[in-house]
């Protein structure tokens, strides 16, 4: 939890600003309930990570995002 709002919140707000809506998101987070992943899948997050699993692999995850950023093709603008 942000200081000002959640994470759900923030998507929320992202896919809700025309400027913004169509960034990747990836949720990192200690929340491991239920209603959180779907409602982050819902707001189409790209994926949904629990910082105790990414613990001592969060290295790994950081690789994998860098990874994801190299090999996807994006519209171009």
């Amino acid at each position: 939890n942000m200081p000002r709002m959640n994470g759900i919140e923030l998507l929320r707000e992202i896919r809700a600003d025309a400027d913004l809506n169509g960034i990747v998101a990836f949720v990192l987070t200690t929340s491991d309930h239920d209603a959180d992943i779907v409602n982050a899948y819902d707001l189409n997050a790209a994926g949904y990570l629990l910082k105790q699993n990414a613990g001592a692999q969060f290295l790994q995850a950081v690789n994998m995002l860098d990874y994801y950023w190299n090999v996807v093709e994006m519209p171009a603008d």
